[in-house]
């Protein structure tokens, strides 16, 4: 078989397991996907051998292996702080009235993995999934410097630097595209790692000197009350 059926087989018999069938024998096995002992076998033992199945003592009955709940594990790793951040996302949105985004390091460019609308009918309009520059606005530039990313050090002054580190927060005004403006805040995880940055962005003549004040200190809160619930202690 090519490859891509090879792949699609093994995904299929995979998804044969189930609450109601977590050990299944060979002869089910090949009823279930319609295909050959000969053909299951080989695949079983591919996904044996990587971790994916496991054969009881018996060798009777397969079922799944460690990998798969380590894949697992970290698929709900990336939804629980989603998950975690979205009502503190919502309070935040509600206190400054701007839009509230969560970004993640995605290779050199930064991911919208999370956001909440502005209620301005004029706002930056960004959507879930989108992909962004990683050297540029302050979720870029926050995440470049916790994270401590090699590679980017024409792109960021020793100036910002020292005010992200000693002041906890980036900021960008009109500098990704005219009239626009961001602030952005480290969310750290158990680990003591920075995981995300939490974003407030929208038209820059609303970040006037008196709203950045008092934005920065509702989304230093925020970005807090979401680290501490990803047991964070810092």
């Amino acid at each position: 078989m090519d490859n891509v059926r090879a792949v699609e087989r093994a995904l299929e018999l995979l998804e044969c397991f189930s609450d109601d069938r977590k050990n299944i024998g060979l002869s089910e096995l090949s009823r279930m996907l319609l295909l050959p002992k000969a053909t299951v076998l080989r695949l079983a033992r591919t996904l044996e051998n990587k971790g994916y199945l496991i054969q009881d003592a018996d060798r009777q009955h397969y079922r799944l292996g460690p990998k798969v709940l380590a894949l697992g594990q970290v698929f709900l790793a990336e939804l629980e702080y989603r998950q975690v951040a979205l009502p503190f996302m919502e309070e935040l949105r509600n206190r400054t009235q701007e839009s509230v985004s969560l970004y993640a390091v995605s290779g050199d460019e930064r991911v919208c993995v999370q956001r909440v609308e502005s209620p301005h009918a004029l706002r930056q309009v960004i959507s879930i999934g989108a992909r962004l520059p990683l050297n540029r606005g302050s979720a870029g530039k926050l995440l470049i410097v916790f994270q401590n990313l090699a590679g980017y050090e024409e792109d960021i002054t020793w100036e910002e630097r020292k005010h992200m580190l000693e002041k906890g927060y980036a900021h960008s005004f009109e500098e990704r595209e005219q009239g626009l403006a961001s602030l952005s805040v480290p969310i750290w995880n158990n680990k003591g790692q920075v995981i995300a940055s939490l974003t407030l962005s929208g038209p820059s003549f609303r970040f006037t000197i008196a709203n950045n004040q008092k934005y920065v200190e509702e989304a230093l809160r925020t970005a807090k009350q979401i680290s501490y619930q990803l047991g964070y202690l810092g």
